[in-house]
């Protein structure tokens, strides 16, 4: 079996969430996520960097995460081997359903704020980043 590092699962589980939020997860990823999040939860360092995830939508948080899922499939066998199996899973068969969206501050255009003059046909008083995303075909190295 194919062994991925924490960094490389946590990078795939938390783009999968920060870009399509844990209800709208392909299954295996979903499923993988819960698996990380369920075993970390009553870890405080761990628990505010998932918080801060769901909530912001932050891959800052990975290297915060990382160290305790380290620690945790260090110490636990089985769960490694779960972890890297329902990674496994995760990144060959979601591959073909998950299209992360990912806006990238160099790549997109961000309009700004728009006046309710230039938005007439809109019936808007003034519209927030408008912009373009990236797509990023997620695939199994």
């Amino acid at each position: 079996m194919e062994t991925f590092t924490t960094a490389k699962i946590l990078e795939f589980v938390v783009g999968a969430v920060i870009t399509m939020g844990v209800e709208n997860l392909p299954t295996a990823t979903k499923k993988l996520y819960q698996t990380i999040r369920n075993r970390l939860q009553n870890k405080p360092v761990a628990s505010t960097a998932i918080s801060e995830i769901e909530e912001n939508n932050s891959t800052d948080q990975i290297p915060n995460l990382a160290p305790f899922l380290d620690v945790e499939m260090l110490s636990d066998e089985t769960f490694k081997q779960e972890v890297q199996q329902l990674a496994k899973e995760a990144m060959n068969q979601d591959k073909e359903t998950i299209n992360i969206h990912v806006a990238k501050a160099e790549k997109s255009t961000v309009v700004g704020k728009q006046k309710s003059d230039n938005l007439n046909n809109y019936n808007a008083e003034e519209i927030n980043n408008i912009g373009t995303q990236n797509v990023i075909n997620v695939k199994k190295d």
